[in-house]
């Protein structure tokens, strides 16, 4: 049990906790536990498309999305059920929503994990006992999403301890409906997906506890943060390679 629970249900939400778990369902987190699930060694969380540019090179593969497009260069879009293999040992991933809230996340908290329905079981049973846990939702474009306040709600009904408003008001949004698809179908997010071509990755996120990883942020700076399936402290000295040669360059 944790000590406390809280529900940030948008990035600018969020305040100093000791765990901070970072959903974006609809796609950004499914698509980080399923990469990692399917071999890609780690994902690098890019705050914007020319951070994640300049992170390309060997070994590497971008993914991502704009207004929930692929975008222009990249290999491959924000489809999860586009990476369940891994011809590269690592994925640059550059969205909208998602790879920003892991950066914010890991600026409050000293530890940070990433969910979906995809991992629930997994992420359940990694968040350490007694701790001060917030629940991050990266919601849409800074507004509320409803299947991220959905699963900070089966979260929350799960791990128990002292909850705030705001977690109660998730648990008890996520108690009203009979199943994971009903509130993913329902989203505003999900008709976006519907209206560019994209219905399948809904149904594809609304599976539950397919995959048996706990995406952690293990090494982060301002624009970059690393997640692995990797039990390790967060390292937020470390500037990544690639980035860390142009700033010196630039700073020349």
């Amino acid at each position: 049990m944790t000590a406390s629970i809280d529900v940030a249900f948008t990035p600018a939400d969020v305040r100093d906790t000791e765990v901070a778990v970072v959903v974006d369902v609809l796609r950004a987190s499914s698509t980080i536990v399923t990469a990692l699930a399917a071999g890609w060694r780690q994902v690098l969380c890019a705050a914007d498309v020319d951070t994640a540019r300049e992170l390309r090179g060997p070994g590497r593969a971008l993914a991502g999305e704009q207004e929930c497009k692929p975008i222009e260069g990249f290999d491959y879009g924000n489809s999860p059920e586009a990476l369940q293999s891994a011809p590269e040992a690592e994925l640059v991933l550059c969205t909208t929503n998602g790879t920003p809230a892991i950066i914010a996340a890991a600026d409050a908290a000293d530890e940070v994990i990433v969910a979906a329905l995809l991992n629930l079981d997994a992420i359940l049973g990694a968040v350490p006992e007694g701790s001060e846990v917030t629940i991050v939702c990266s919601g849409t474009d800074g507004r509320f999403a409803l299947e991220d306040a959905y699963l900070a709600g089966r979260l929350v009904h799960r791990m128990g301890g002292k909850r705030t408003d705001a977690a109660l008001a998730a648990e008890q949004l996520a108690g009203s409906y009979p199943d994971s698809l009903t509130p993913l179908g329902q989203s505003a997010d999900a008709a976006v997906l519907k209206a560019t071509g994209q219905a399948a990755d809904t149904v594809f996120c609304a599976r539950e506890s397919v995959f048996d990883v706990v995406p952690r942020v293990t090494n982060v700076d301002a624009q970059v943060a690393t997640v692995s399936d990797k039990d390790k402290p967060m390292d937020q000295a470390k500037p990544l390679l690639g980035l860390s040669v142009l700033r010196r360059t630039l700073s020349v």
